[in-house]
Parts: structure tokens; C-alpha cells; sequence
């Protein structure tokens, strides 16, 4: 079994699709999946698309003490591994995700500027989760509605 750090080299986009994925097989076989949210100090963000595959490929339970980082890092949909990790909360457990998504969306609200206007367009997205949807408190609901596939559309001025 290979390393993290020889891990990590093997999932840049840089590399060959073969390389990339014999990298994306090993990571699967990692317990600690905090390693691969977005993570720092293994060059760029080119590494962060196929450390999105892995953590979309982990059951709910797995992902679930990390649920709060991924939803962070859909503040910016362009981050590499953004709409892969969008994809994958669209069918987590409505349930569990609930009370994350309504911290997330109470941060965002906070920030008043457009990086939470965007954060905000980004998470309402995740109504696409009809599991979610009825768990959600009316607030939180009719915020995320006015987001809802209204990508910038706030800055079109």
C-alpha cells in the first residue's frame, strides 16, 4: 500500500488517467478521509477534483463527522471537486444534513457580501435533495428558495 504523500502525487489532473485513478483506488482503502477535504500542503488544487471522487464514493456514515467541510467547500462551485461534492449531499441523508446546512446557510447569511450571496446560491442547490427538503426550517427553506438556480444573478446590475 502506498503512502498519503505518494497518494496525494498520483491524484493530480496532471497526471495520466490510469495514474490518477491506480491513486483514486488507493485513497479508498484510507480510514482517515479528513486527509483528502480539500487538502493543503500537497501542491495545488490540482489534486482537489479526484479527492472529491474519493470522498463522493464513501458511504454517508463515513462522511458524516466531515459534513460541515464539505459543505464549505461549496462557497465557491469553482474549486475543483465542488459540483462533485454538490452532487453527492444531494443524496445524503436529508436528516443528518439538515442541521449542518442550516449552520452553513446561518454563516453565510452573516457574511453580506457577495462571497455569502454566492455561498448562499451554491448551498440552495442542495434543495435538489428531496430528503432534506421537508426537515428544513421554513427560514432556511424560503432563504435557499430565493437562491435557487439564481447563480449571480444578484450581480447582474
Amino acid at each position: 500500500m502506498k503512502n498519503l504523500e505518494q497518494i496525494m502525487q498520483m491524484l493530480d489532473w496532471n497526471n495520466d488517467k490510469e495514474t490518477q485513478e491506480i491513486g483514486i483506488e488507493c485513497a479508498q482503502k484510507f480510514a482517515d478521509i479528513s486527509k483528502f477535504i480539500q487538502p493543503e500542503g500537497y501542491g495545488n488544487k490540482s489534486i482537489w477534483e479526484n479527492c472529491a471522487v474519493i470522498l463522493s464514493n464513501r458511504k454517508d456514515v463515513e462522511l458524516e463527522p466531515y459534513i460541515d467541510n464539505l459543505l464549505e467547500w461549496l462557497q465557491d462551485i469553482n474549486w475543483p471537486g465542488a459540483m462533485i461534492i454538490a452532487k453527492r449531499l444531494k443524496t445524503y441523508s436529508g436528516q443528518k444534513l439538515k442541521t449542518p446546512l442550516e449552520n452553513a446557510v446561518i454563516k453565510a447569511n452573516k457574511m453580506s457580501n457577495e462571497d455569502g450571496l454566492m455561498w448562499l446560491d451554491y448551498l440552495s442547490e442542495l434543495l435538489d435533495n428531496n430528503s432534506l427538503v421537508s426537515y428544513l426550517s421554513c427560514d432556511t427553506l424560503a432563504l435557499l428558495k430565493e437562491h435557487y438556480h439564481n447563480w449571480a444573478s444578484w450581480n447582474s446590475e
